[in-house]
């Protein structure tokens, strides 16, 4: 049994293409309208990792929404080389506190 899991990276700049270098296919976009066209054909794709920029993640959240109930994809947000927007933290926090019920942060 040889199943790969495609992992897929969506940016707006060069820094994305980074994660080329360990195997995963990388997207570069400035449109938010075509990362939300890219990850929908990557769910189709049957991707089950996407990493998101903070920029894309933070202007898309009815696709987030979308697919927060899936299994897959997991819609990862990463950092740019801006630096954090705290988006995955956030993210965490909100996960952490839905689960058991408080801010433990």
């Amino acid at each position: 049994m040889n199943q790969k899991a495609e992992v897929a990276a969506i940016g707006t700049d060069e820094s994305i293409l980074i994660f080329n270098a360990v195997g995963i296919r990388t997207f570069m976009t400035k449109s938010m309208t075509e990362a939300d066209q890219i990850i929908f054909q990557l769910v189709n794709q049957k991707f089950k990792i996407i990493y998101v920029s903070e920029e894309i993640y933070s202007n898309i959240p009815e696709t987030i929404l979308k697919y927060q109930s899936q299994t897959f994809p997991v819609i990862i947000p990463i950092p740019t080389k801006e630096g954090s927007q705290n988006v995955g933290l956030k993210k965490i926090q909100e996960n952490v506190e839905k689960a058991i019920g408080i801010n433990i942060f």
